[in-house]
């Protein structure tokens, strides 16, 4: 989870980051990486420049689809504070 967060921490500061560039940040291995980044495009939170095709030896980017997150992260803050 926390690797996840940092993820998104690191892409909201950084728009278009590849796994390569991630790596190093996260200290965690490109296996580890593309599973983060896979939940969290699964999720609707991250959005790529590859489209729905095969992505095998092709440099994907990176974003946060900033709505989607903002709008979950109000709604969660809502409900703890409520």
């Amino acid at each position: 989870m926390e690797s996840r967060l940092a993820t998104l921490r690191f892409l909201l500061e950084n728009p278009g980051a590849t796994v390569q560039e991630l790596v190093p940040v996260l200290g965690i291995s490109a296996q580890s990486t593309r599973a983060n980044l896979a939940e969290l495009e699964a999720a609707g939170f991250v959005t790529t420049d590859a489209g729905d095709g095969p992505r095998n030896g092709k440099v994907v980017r990176y974003r946060v689809d900033r709505e989607r997150f903002t709008t979950d992260l109000l709604a969660f803050v809502a409900w703890v504070l409520r």
